[in-house]
């Protein structure tokens, strides 16, 4: 089994994490709390509140970043396994599995975890990373949602599909608030 693969995945699936990471902390900050991290002088908190002020662009960027990072890296395992069984079958198998488990425990628990716990530190350091993320990757996110939203029956998102909103005091109507 070629070592430099797997280590390119676990590169991967890293990248993957903390941008799974970012998602769910970027969902729960709302621009209230990022001007209040201003006020408060908190380091990193201008590029946290131009994150904020346009979360549904920024999470598409995490969005993109963590799926890329996530077939990149089952290539990357597929192509492993299929050097290392000598039955395709027993190779796609593997991967498949080993993929599965990665996926959900790595990049699916863990990160939104901790970015639902932290969400000010977890979306304050995302914020260094997604505005020139943004920046360089120009138009592709938007385009990618103009295509989706051409295959999506119904009226699409011109922006994307927004997270919900942090509720913002006991008078929320969020659904996801229990009374």
């Amino acid at each position: 089994m070629d070592v430099s693969l797997i280590l390119g995945a676990v590169a991967l699936v890293v990248v993957a994490w903390l941008a799974a990471c970012a998602e769910a902390g970027l969902a729960r900050i709302s621009s209230f709390r990022a001007a209040e991290a201003v006020r408060s002088g908190r380091r990193g908190a201008e590029k946290l509140a131009r994150v904020a002020s346009d979360t549904t662009r920024y999470l598409n960027v995490a969005l993109l970043v963590r799926v890329a990072c996530e077939m990149a890296a089952a290539a990357l395992v597929t192509y492993a396994c299929l050097e290392a069984f000598p039955e395709t079958w027993e190779a796609l198998l593997v991967a498949i599995a080993v993929m599965v488990l990665v996926s959900y425990v790595a990049v699916g628990v863990s990160p939104r975890t901790i970015g639902r716990q932290h969400p000010l530190n977890t979306a304050t350091a995302a914020a260094y990373v997604l505005v020139p993320l943004a920046r360089i990757m120009g138009p592709i996110p938007q385009l990618l949602i103009l295509i989706g939203n051409a295959l999506t029956p119904g009226k699409g998102f011109r922006k994307g599909p927004s997270p919900p909103r942090p509720s913002c005091g006991p008078w929320s109507t969020s659904p996801s608030r229990s009374r």
